[in-house]
């Protein structure tokens, strides 16, 4: 009896946002709230849970705190869409590493064209002025919802192979390293942040002008020569970049 009693006082001690919150967040766990759906309005939601909306605010701030909700500005509140824990000190592959934290990864392929390269491109991959390139555009789908847009840029004689295969099913690396004896050792990568086109936009289902990361990298193959360079748009409520830290001189 004295515990079902002390489990009764610590549950009344519990603030009503909490409780609040935490009902939120079954619905968006269960996926009752959908990633990218659109929670009522402040006010509705008040009415419905009881409470007034400095009450209804505070356990809105938990979930936004959590990630779990995104608020923006003259559109409402929004449950939102996974993010990537992304450890920029590790080499990965996108997909991969997602697919191995649980995550169900679908790649669509948006098209693939022989382009002359820009000055960016040609750079990165030690091309001539206007060399000839193979371009890739697919958009990375977290559960059904686009988590990022990617462009890869391959020289003209690996692209005249690498067209051949059926992109749609096979991921580039395993036409590189399998159909072609190309295996990516290392690669460079810049992190920015941007703004979205009204085409990054439209393709992420964003509107243009939403902040976003802006990734850039150079894979290598073994002998230092460049093979891909790639650059992926993720909005920024989707992204998040971890490190380990250690201080010099810490004891171990």
């Amino acid at each position: 009896m004295n515990g079902v009693r002390m489990d009764g006082k610590l549950g009344a001690r519990v603030p009503r946002y909490h409780r609040i919150a935490e009902a939120l967040r079954e619905r968006i766990g269960s996926g009752q709230l959908a990633a990218g759906a659109r929670l009522d309005n402040q006010r509705k939601l008040a009415r419905s849970f009881g409470v007034t909306l400095m009450t209804l605010r505070q356990a809105l701030e938990l979930l936004e705190r959590d990630h779990l909700i995104t608020r923006r500005h003259g559109l409402g509140t929004f449950v939102a869409a996974p993010s990537i824990d992304y450890d920029i000190l590790q080499l990965r592959r996108f997909a991969g590493d997602l697919s191995g934290k649980g995550e169900h990864v679908a790649t669509r392929l948006l098209g693939t064209r022989f382009a002359t390269a820009d000055r960016r491109v040609a750079v990165a991959l030690r091309l001539s002025p206007n060399a000839r390139v193979l371009g890739l555009e697919r958009l990375r789908l977290v559960d059904g919802h686009p988590m990022s847009l990617q462009r890869s840029f391959l020289p003209s004689p690996i692209g005249d192979e690498v067209v051949r295969a059926d992109l749609a099913l096979t991921p580039l690396h395993q036409v590189l390293e399998f159909k072609l004896g190309v295996v990516i050792t290392h690669a460079r990568e810049t992190v920015s942040a941007v703004r979205l086109g009204r085409r990054e936009a439209r393709d992420l289902g964003c509107r243009a002008g939403e902040p976003a990361f802006e990734s850039e990298r150079v894979s290598f193959n073994a002998t230092g020569a460049p093979i891909v360079f790639d650059r992926v748009f993720i909005p920024g409520d989707r992204f998040r970049i971890t490190r380990e830290l250690h201080y010099e001189g810490a004891s171990a």
